[in-house]
């Protein structure tokens, strides 16, 4: 489905004097030229065409390049959506640790499946590659850039102001904003903030009374004594296929499952990273000390299938491979070793272990302790959690509540999301419906305008 095919707002009012709505150009600020500030504009530019109307759309970008995220996602292959084919709810939405039930509603009025429509109509062949991330086929991020400034430019409304950082925000009366730079002062109809995750959004929103959740990490690897200096100190490199995390504060419990790498310092891979996700603040909150438990076995019946295999390998040394039960993709003899290792068996048969020698490495296998010190940065994916405080949001327009004419979009938002895509899946649909949000917000103070000048 294409941008332009989504129907505008209806208004609360109605009148026989709206047809003399006047046609004069409305403009629209766009402060930031990242991945949801393109994606308003562009959405904007194609309502204001379909209505048959003028328009200003200024983006403000404060360095001298826009879509610097893009260009860097997933190593510069931009990973621009996850796998759209999955339903919204619970698989898409499951992904989003803040935001989730307020993005209910973004993603049932613009399906994620008509994001990757406009993309794929607009110059990008895609890919899902089988961890369920889109990319596109050309593999290079400047594929997906071209297609959106390409489309920025293909409509006058546009244009893009480089270097210019937006210093201040003034709302005026009756409606509209004072935009100023360090070189000019500019008046607005509407404004979209679409500054990301930038202390220099957050003091705009700030400078408007409107809340901020404190920002803090997202998506970070850990650093664990064990990996350091304990017992998994020589598996540096070890990369395990399906393990379950566990994360426990009080009576919380948080558990996430997938790929796990062993680093030269900790712990990286999908399941940590989201866990990471998951428990942002309260990992935080503890100065990221904490104690995770690792499931190396989840999906297995580890207890039955390691007793039924000592009952049959009874004179087979137990250092010698990982049990075929538990398979090595699973299970390295490297990890293996280290594990009886860290209960203290020796060389045995599995005749000589003992019944708590077996509970013990039952233990090991499903609850294995790892003790975090620090974090890292993952710095392809690094995401902050905290933003605008959503209550303070209408999500059928993105409209401020506190102000009239003011939207706000993608990272700049207390949304965040695991890797795959859906972090950029938050940037399309809400830029999208502040797009759709302003053209409606321009009708209404048309008809306002009109009432009085009747």
């Amino acid at each position: 489905m294409l941008l332009s095919s989504f129907a505008p707002r209806t208004l609360q009012k109605t009148s026989n004097n709206f047809s003399k709505t006047r046609l004069h150009s409305h403009t629209c600020a766009i402060i930031g030229g990242g991945p949801s500030g393109y994606y308003a504009a562009i959405s904007l530019a194609e309502r204001l065409t379909l209505e048959g109307k003028k328009g200003e759309i200024t983006i403000y970008e404060g360095t001298g390049k826009t879509l610097q995220k893009v260009r860097i996602s997933g190593g510069g292959r931009c990973n621009l959506l996850p796998d759209t084919s999955k339903p919204v709810r619970p698989n898409i939405l499951s992904s989003y640790p803040r935001g989730s039930r307020e993005l209910t509603g973004p993603m049932s009025l613009i399906p994620p499946s008509s994001i990757l429509t406009w993309f794929n109509t607009h110059g990008v062949d895609t890919k899902v590659e089988s961890d369920g991330r889109t990319f596109p086929i050309s593999d290079s991020s400047e594929t997906v850039i071209n297609s959106l400034t390409s489309a920025a430019s293909s409509h006058p409304s546009i244009t893009i102001q480089l270097k210019t950082p937006v210093i201040s925000l003034k709302p005026i009366s009756p409606h509209g904003y004072t935009l100023s730079t360090k070189t000019s002062q500019k008046t607005y109809d509407t404004i979209i903030l679409a500054t990301g995750s930038s202390r220099f959004g957050y003091t705009l929103l700030s400078s408007l009374n409107h809340t901020i959740i404190p920002p803090l990490p997202s998506l970070f690897t850990m650093n664990c004594h064990e990996v350091k200096t304990g017992d998994l100190k020589d598996l540096a490199g070890s990369s395990l296929s399906n393990v379950e995390v566990t994360f426990g504060v009080g009576k919380k419990k948080l558990k996430t499952n997938g790929p796990m790498l062993i680093t030269h310092t900790g712990l990286s891979g999908p399941a940590i990273l989201k866990m990471s996700a998951y428990a942002a603040r309260e990992l935080w909150e503890m100065k990221y000390i904490s104690v995770l438990k690792i499931n190396f076995v989840h999906d297995l019946d580890v207890e039955s299938l390691l007793g039924d295999y000592k009952l049959k390998n009874r004179k087979r040394k137990i250092r010698s491979a990982t049990p075929d039960c538990l398979g090595v993709s699973k299970i390295s003899k490297r990890l293996w070793n280290a594990l009886l290792d860290s209960i203290d068996v020796k060389d045995k048969l599995w005749s000589e272990i003992s019944n708590k020698e077996f509970n013990k490495l039952i233990t090991q296998l499903t609850q294995f302790e790892i003790n975090t010190v620090s974090k890292n940065t993952n710095k392809d994916e690094f995401v902050t959690a905290g933003g605008l405080d959503l209550k303070e949001v209408n999500f059928k327009n993105m409209e401020s509540k506190l102000h009239k004419g003011l939207f706000i979009v993608g990272e700049c938002l207390d949304v965040d999301a695991v890797t795959g895509g859906f972090n950029f899946l938050n940037c399309w649909v809400t830029g999208k419906i502040a797009g759709e949000g302003v053209g409606g917000y321009f009708r209404e103070i048309d008809y306002v305008d009109d009432e009085e000048e009747g």
